[in-house]
């Protein structure tokens, strides 16, 4: 398997994410090829690279070049970009529907063999899930932007029983050389872990508002208030995307139900409590307070 770092990145999907995604790229002198199915998409994705790359503090020459591929339909053995081999990672930005990512990820690679790395950006679905579809599975995985990706963040990794560690180890280099904070999973997990936490947060705020229990500016309020976040549940939703959050709700269907009951959780809580390891107001919880003082205290 080849060990080489990744310089040049084909993107198919030049949506809303797929151009952050480049743009990241792009700042960290990466060479970035966008494809889109509209290639009037791929061309509006450039400009708006341009437009960001133009009021970041990077120095113009020091980018990586960011260029439209053909159309993923009108690629050939033949073309010029699969030709010449350039391509170390295609990564699929495409909607999160299940039947796409399937006909994206089996045509790239198809197109481009082995040792280039095939990798999908899916905000919920599981390698594993979309592995069958890709022709030598050994090199896939997946690595997982969140938006907004020009903020330093961090990158959820992931592969599948088939995936060669040294994949994990090649995109795990690529994150951190754009400046992120590679999260490499110990097992796959629909939504990883932040959009898995999320997950819950988001669901359970429409149920509040469902049942009307109150306003939903009252449960962004609410939220904001108690934990001193800038944006509630609801803010949260408008600045990721109504759109996403939909597919993301509907894709929960494609989740194994998870073998942990009520009864699992405490016993993770009891192998602490049983110790007296009780948080801050013991000086130790789930991490330590060396400084904290030892005081009783209640609950709200």
């Amino acid at each position: 398997m080849d060990c080489k770092l990744i310089e040049n990145v084909l993107i198919i999907g030049a949506g809303w994410v797929g151009r952050q995604v480049a743009a990241r790229l792009a700042l960290h002198q990466i060479n970035v090829w966008m494809m889109d199915r509209e290639a009037v998409v791929a061309q509006q994705a450039v400009h708006w690279i341009e437009q960001q790359l133009a009021e970041s503090d990077t120095p113009t020459k020091q980018l990586g070049p960011v260029q439209v591929a053909d159309p993923l339909a009108e690629l050939s053995p033949t073309s010029p970009l699969v030709a010449t081999d350039e391509i170390q990672l295609v990564l699929e930005c495409v909607p999160e529907e299940l039947s796409l990512k399937k006909r994206v990820l089996r045509r790239a690679s198809q197109l481009f063999r082995a040792p280039t790395i095939i990798a999908s950006n899916s905000s919920y679905f599981v390698p594993s899930l979309l592995a069958p579809y890709i022709e030598a599975p050994k090199r896939f995985a997946h690595i997982h932007f969140h938006v907004p990706v020009l903020r330093e963040s961090v990158v959820d990794i992931v592969g599948c029983a088939d995936t060669e560690p040294n994949v994990i180890g090649r995109l795990q280099d690529l994150a951190e050389r754009i400046g992120q904070y590679p999260l490499v999973l110990r097992r796959e997990h629909p939504g990883y872990v932040f959009n898995w936490m999320l997950q819950a947060l988001l669901r359970s705020a429409l149920e509040l508002s469902a049942l009307d229990v109150a306003d939903r500016a009252d449960i962004d309020r609410c939220w904001q208030a108690v934990t001193g976040m800038p944006l509630g549940p609801f803010g949260m939703m408008d600045r990721i995307g109504l759109d996403v959050i939909e597919q993301v709700l509907a894709n929960s269907r494609w989740a194994e139900p998870l073998p942990v009951g009520d009864a699992d959780l405490l016993k993770l809580l009891q192998q602490h409590t049983q110790q007296g390891h009780l948080g801050t107001k013991s000086g130790q919880g789930f991490y330590q307070y060396p400084d904290a003082g030892c005081e009783s205290g209640g609950h709200d």
